[in-house]
């Protein structure tokens, strides 16, 4: 998927970064999904391969209803983690959909973080 039509499955005009490392990277600040604010939205399009990553900073009040829809769409995830070291936190959530690889992360330290790649493995492969 190429730029024009991520912008229009997404539904929103995305601004390059101004950063040169991070020349295929494009993101958008202060939109809503479905009703939820979503701080920024950060999607990576290669010109070759086209979409590679997509990632969602969301504030930590909203996570609990974003897990549920998750848990609901693509049922328990397939993985989950809480890490703590020296007075912080982090959990993190997977869910592989066959096509897509989806990460959820709660850090004391930041937004709550959706992140979505196209999968690199085909489950049924193995």
């Amino acid at each position: 998927m190429d730029l024009p039509n991520v912008e229009t499955h997404l539904g929103v005009s995305l601004i390059p970064m101004k950063e040169k490392t991070n020349q295929n990277l494009f993101e958008v600040k202060d939109i809503q999904i479905s009703g939820l604010p979503v701080e920024a939205l950060r999607v990576r399009i290669d010109k070759e391969a086209g979409f590679r990553q997509l990632a969602y900073e969301i504030d930590n009040e909203n996570m609990t209803e974003l897990i549920a829809g998750l848990r609901y769409r693509f049922g328990p995830p397939v993985g989950t983690n809480v890490d703590v070291e020296y007075g912080s936190s982090e959990q993190q959530w997977i869910w592989h959909t066959g096509e897509d690889l989806i990460v959820a992360v709660k850090s004391s330290h930041s937004p709550f973080l959706l992140f979505y790649r196209p999968s690199l493995l085909d489950p049924s492969f193995l």
